[in-house]
């Protein structure tokens, strides 16, 4: 399976040449009343991130899960300073610099998923997941992504996997298992739809019928190979008799 997401160093590089573009252009606008929190100072908080990361990289050695909950505030605090960052270069017009702050946020959660860490701060992940699909088409590298959401679904706190807020659909946590059964259905692949079918129906089987619903439409507009359409139908055949007993 190829690898899509970045490493944690491969990611800083990308960053700071994104991040200094960010400054760059914010310098040459800057209001008369600069804002409480820039992209100079979120930029040097961020950085503060990668150095104590690769000082727990460092330390951690073998033992990698030491640090657990060093790497679950870290990563949450680096999370959020991105977004802020992230919507700077939005504003500013730097659609190519809020990509690689996209990216980056990838890497620090897959780095926090696999030191066993928690991801507490879900949205700016959903957002860089649903981006890096928009943009991809190859098969094999979309289930990698599909693996990809399945391990931020599995660090999510137990929290967050209770799904105590059943009446808002834009929770982070049902858009990613949602976005994460169109990927795997962007793939092609049978077992891997059925593996992750199954998981989003047991968490989210209110949704299950609607999901499936939009799924076999998707098949005649965008002529889905059969053994797709098989699996879609099958799962869409069985959560329509049910919704209707």
């Amino acid at each position: 399976m190829p690898t899509i997401i970045p490493t944690l160093d491969e990611a800083a590089q990308r960053y700071r040449s994104a991040a200094q573009t960010v400054m760059a252009v914010y310098a040459k606008r800057r209001p008369a009343a600069p804002a409480q929190v820039s992209p100079e100072s979120l930029n040097q908080a961020i950085e503060q991130f990668f150095a104590i990361s690769a000082q727990l990289e460092r330390d951690a050695g073998a033992s990698e899960s030491v640090y657990k909950d060093d790497v679950s505030q870290l990563g949450d605090y680096a999370i959020t300073l991105l977004a802020d960052l992230s919507a700077w270069a939005g504003q500013l017009g730097l659609l190519e610099a809020k990509q690689d702050m996209e990216e980056t946020t990838l890497s620090i959660a897959d780095w926090v998923a696999r030191r066993q860490g928690e991801l507490r701060t879900l949205e700016p992940i959903v957002n860089a997941t649903a981006e890096r699909a928009n943009h991809t088409k190859d098969p094999r590298a979309l289930e990698a992504l599909c693996d990809f959401i399945g391990r931020v679904l599995h660090a999510t706190p137990d929290l967050v996997k209770q799904d105590l807020e059943k009446l808002n659909p834009g929770r982070p946590w049902r858009v990613l298992h949602l976005n994460r059964g169109i990927v795997a259905t962007r793939t092609h692949n049978a077992k891997l739809m059925e593996q992750v079918f199954d998981e989003l129906v047991s968490v989210l089987p209110e949704d299950a019928a609607r999901f499936f619903a939009e799924g076999m439409q998707q098949m005649d507009a965008l002529s889905y190979p059969s053994h797709v359409r098989a699996v879609m139908s099958r799962y869409f055949d069985d959560w329509t008799r049910r919704t209707m007993h």
